[in-house]
């Protein structure tokens, strides 16, 4: 049996969002993903972005949409998105059967499957439905939740 999932990976253009922040023709974030995103947060799993694009104009099209603190770790460039992943478990501390993708394009998620099989690849149409699936359960730990190395989880105030 595999793991439960601690970590989903997105590509934004056109999976977080329509159309592509380097082209200028990004809009505000899909109502199915952000849907996904708070539920997926709800339960304990982390976000991070493996997204090939400008670095600049993605973190300020986060910010705009005020996305940018529910993502735990961010590779935006113009590498391969399976050593993305892999750099991104590695800032997580997680193993890759811990981590899914989510990406509009068949060819990038073949590319992550082909290098890194242990990751779960899902299709961008299908984000409205990953809250449904068993992988994305609630995340069930024997101690307090881990910081996500770019935010802060609540701090029990003295």
């Amino acid at each position: 049996m595999r793991p439960a999932l601690r970590c989903l990976v997105w590509e934004l253009d056109n999976t977080m969002w329509d159309g592509v922040v380097c082209d200028a023709t990004s809009g505000a974030p899909r109502p199915a993903s952000l849907h996904t995103l708070r539920a997926l947060t709800d339960r304990g799993i982390w976000h991070a972005v493996a997204s090939r694009s400008d670095r600049n104009s993605t973190l300020e099209q986060l910010y705009r949409h005020g996305l940018y603190e529910m993502f735990s770790a961010l590779e935006i460039g113009w590498g391969r998105k399976s050593a993305s992943i892999v750099r991104i478990a590695r800032t997580l501390g997680l193993s890759l059967d811990a981590i899914a993708f989510v990406d509009d394009e068949p060819v990038e998620r073949a590319e992550v499957s082909r290098a890194l099989p242990q990751v779960r690849c899902y299709a961008a149409r299908n984000i409205d439905v990953l809250t449904a699936l068993p992988d994305f359960k609630p995340v069930l730990g024997t101690g307090p939740t881990p910081t996500p190395p770019l935010g802060f989880d609540r701090v029990p105030v003295f």
